[in-house]
C-alpha cells in the first residue's frame, strides 16, 4: 500500500449511483431529529446524501448510534475539513458497530456522483480507485458506509508523491500514561531546537500524535527519513521512557515507542477531530503544549463533549496550515 503511484485520472471501475429521489431534509432539521429510526435523504450543500439505518447502536454500552456519529461529523465538520480535503481517505469500515468486524476498503466499487475518487497502482500491480475527501457531503456518505473513523493520506491529490505534514505517533503499549506525556515534552523541545512548531492531539486510541506542518516540496522518502532522525533523537534523549524499536518484546515496560514508520506514502494516522472505534467513543482532540504539561487524558474527549467543547474557544490547531515549514536536511 505504501508505493502506490497515481496512473490516470480516468475513474475508471467506479460504477454511479443513481441520485437518491424523494424529499430530503435540511441540516438543522436532521440535528434536530430525536432518535430517528430507518433511512433519510439529506439535502446537504447541494446534494443529496443518503443515510441509512439511523438507528444502529455504533457503541452498545454507551448506547451512541450512527444517528450521533453523523450528528458528530456535521458538528465538526467545518473544522475536520481542512484536515481531509482532497485527500485519499483508507476506508475502515465498522457498519456494525465497534463490536462487529471491521474491514478496509481502498478500492471504491460503486459511488454517488459527488464521491471523487483517484486512480492508483499499488505495489502488485492492482488498480485501485481511491476514495477521495472533498465536501461535507463525501464525509457523510463515507461516515453512512460505516467509516467511524477517518484516515486521510498525509498527502493530497494535488502532490500525491509529497507529504504536506510529519506524523510522529507516541505509542505507550504497557508505558505509564505520565511517560507519553513526557515524551512528548522531549518531542517538543527536539522539535524548538530545529526551528520547527509541533502540534500535539490525542491519538483518541491510547496515545499522542504529534504533527509537524511541512511544505510539501520533498518525496515521501525524505521526510520519512527526516522522521526517523527525530524519533531517534527523542529516543536517545530520554532511553529510559523512549525508544524507537519495533519489536514490542524488545521493549521496556516503561518505554513508549515513537513510531515514525507511519511517514510512508499510502500510510496514515487517524485524523484530527476523528471519533476512534473506542469505549467511550474518544475523538482525537487537538490539544495545546500548555494542556499537555497539565496532563491531560484520552478519556477528556468524546463524542458527546467535543462539540460543545469547541463552541467555548477555538480549536488548537487553528493555525496549523499557517505554519507549512521547510525541512531542514543535514
Amino acid at each position: 500500500m505504501a508505493n502506490m503511484k497515481a496512473v490516470s485520472k480516468k475513474q475508471t471501475g467506479v460504477k454511479r449511483t443513481p441520485k437518491k429521489q424523494g424529499p430530503g431534509i435540511s441540516v438543522a432539521e436532521f440535528l434536530a431529529l430525536k432518535q430517528p429510526k430507518g433511512n433519510l435523504i439529506l439535502d446537504l450543500d447541494g446534494q443529496a446524501v443518503s443515510l441509512t439505518s439511523l438507528e444502529r447502536v455504533y457503541w452498545p454500552e454507551e448506547k451512541i448510534t450512527k444517528f450521533d456519529l453523523l450528528c458528530y461529523y456535521l458538528e465538526v465538520s467545518e473544522l475536520i475539513l481542512p484536515f481531509l480535503q482532497n485527500r485519499p481517505a483508507i476506508l475502515q469500515r465498522w457498519p456494525r458497530g465497534i463490536n462487529a468486524p471491521m474491514f478496509f476498503q481502498q478500492d471504491l466499487a460503486s459511488a454517488p456522483g459527488f464521491v471523487k475518487t483517484v486512480h492508483l497502482t499499488n505495489q502488485e500491480g492492482r488498480e485501485l480507485d481511491y476514495a477521495v475527501y472533498t465536501t461535507r457531503a463525501s464525509l457523510l456518505h463515507f461516515v453512512n458506509l460505516g467509516t467511524i473513523e477517518q484516515h486521510p493520506w498525509h498527502s493530497t491529490t494535488k502532490s500525491l508523491d509529497k507529504p504536506d505534514w510529519i506524523a510522529i505517533d507516541l505509542d505507550p503499549k504497557q508505558a505509564p500514561w505520565e511517560n507519553v506525556l513526557q515524551v512528548a515534552k522531549v518531542t517538543k523541545e527536539v522539535c524548538d531546537e530545529v526551528g520547527l512548531n509541533a502540534f500535539p492531539k490525542t491519538s483518541g486510541s491510547s496515545g499522542i500524535h504529534i504533527y509537524l506542518p511541512v511544505k510539501p516540496t520533498n518525496e515521501y522518502e525524505s521526510v520519512a527519513e527526516f522522521s526517523r532522525m527525530l524519533a531517534s533523537e527523542v529516543a536517545q534523549r530520554a532511553p529510559k521512557i523512549a525508544t524507537v524499536e519495533r519489536t514490542i518484546a524488545k521493549r521496556g515496560r516503561d518505554q513508549v515507542y515513537v513510531d515514525w514508520m507511519q511517514n510512508a506514502r499510502g500510510k496514515s494516522l487517524a485524523a484530527v477531530f476523528t471519533v476512534r472505534a473506542k469505549p467511550k467513543a474518544t475523538v482525537s482532540m487537538p490539544l495545546t503544549w500548555k494542556q499537555i504539561e497539565q496532563g491531560v487524558k484520552i478519556s477528556d474527549f468524546t463524542v458527546k463533549n467535543v462539540p460543545a467543547l469547541l463552541k467555548k474557544k477555538d480549536s488548537a490547531w487553528a493555525d496549523f496550515f499557517n505554519q507549512r515549514q521547510k525541512l531542514k536536511f543535514g
